[in-house]
C-alpha cells in the first residue's frame, strides 16, 4: 500500500494536506476520506516505526551543533541549525504514514454497537 493513500479508492493525499490535517492527530483519530468518504485512520504500527526513525536523530543534536561550531557559527546558530535539520528530518519521515480503513467494532450477541 502506498503512503498517504486511501486504501478504499486510492486517493493520494498531498504532503501539505497530510501535514495540516493528519500529522498532529492522535494515532487513534478517525476521519472521512476526502474523495470517497470512507472512514480512515493512521496505521498505528507504521507510525510507531516512523516515530522511532524520525525522532531518534534528536539524540544527535548536541553532536550536530558541535560539528557546526567547527564552521565558526555562533553557538546559538549552530544549535538552531541542528534543531532545524532534525525537525525537517522528522517531518519528512512522517510523510510516509499509511492509512487504513477503520474496522467496525465487534459486538457480542445482544449488545448494541458503540457509536463514535
Amino acid at each position: 500500500m502506498k503512503s498517504r493513500t486511501c486504501p478504499n479508492c486510492g486517493y493520494k493525499y498531498s504532503f501539505g494536506l497530510h501535514l495540516r490535517k493528519h500529522f498532529f492527530q492522535n494515532v487513534f483519530s478517525n476521519w472521512n476520506c476526502k474523495n470517497c468518504g470512507a472512514l480512515l485512520t493512521v496505521d498505528a504500527k507504521r507510525r510507531i516505526i516512523l516515530a522511532i526513525v524520525g525522532i531518534a536523530p534528536a539524540a544527535l543534536i548536541p553532536y550536530l551543533a558541535s560539528y557546526f561550531r567547527g564552521y565558526y557559527l555562533a553557538i546559538e546558530h549552530a544549535w538552531m541549525l541542528a534543531i532545524f535539520l532534525v525537525l525537517t528530518w522528522a517531518v519528512f519521515v512522517f510523510s510516509f504514514d499509511r492509512f487504513k480503513l477503520v474496522e467496525p467494532a465487534k459486538t457480542t450477541p445482544g449488545e448494541e454497537p458503540q457509536k463514535s
